[in-house]
């Protein structure tokens, strides 16, 4: 895919997790709002052209796995383990750019650390 598909991609996937977002606020589960949480750490948007494609795929399968969970937990027919799987795709992506997102549970207050 060219880059300026991808940003298309990512800019779409935004729209659609602000909906859900929207939507259902206090509905979310909280493995949405963990993926949610590492996108915004990433701190790519769709409109960053300067950003390496590999970090906008990590974006795009960031937000597809929100929406992969949201869907997961509101219809029967969407595999739970779909989400997981393109989570496992999104830090393959990062690591592959030198970018590497560990998730550390702070016990006291549950913050996320980059490195």
């Amino acid at each position: 895919m060219h880059k300026e598909q991808l940003m298309k991609l990512h800019q779409f996937f935004v729209y659609v997790v602000k909906e859900i977002v929207n939507d259902d606020f206090g509905n979310r589960n909280d493995e949405c709002k963990k993926l949610l949480e590492i996108y915004e750490m990433l701190d790519i948007r769709p409109h960053h052209i300067h950003r390496l494609k590999s970090e906008q795929k990590a974006a795009i399968l960031l937000l597809s796995a929100c929406v992969a969970s949201y869907l997961a937990d509101n219809m029967d027919n969407v595999p739970k383990n779909l989400a997981k799987k393109l989570e496992e795709n999104a830090f393959k992506h990062l690591n592959s750019c030198k970018k590497n997102i560990i998730i550390l549970e702070d016990e006291n207050n549950g913050k996320n650390v980059e490195e």
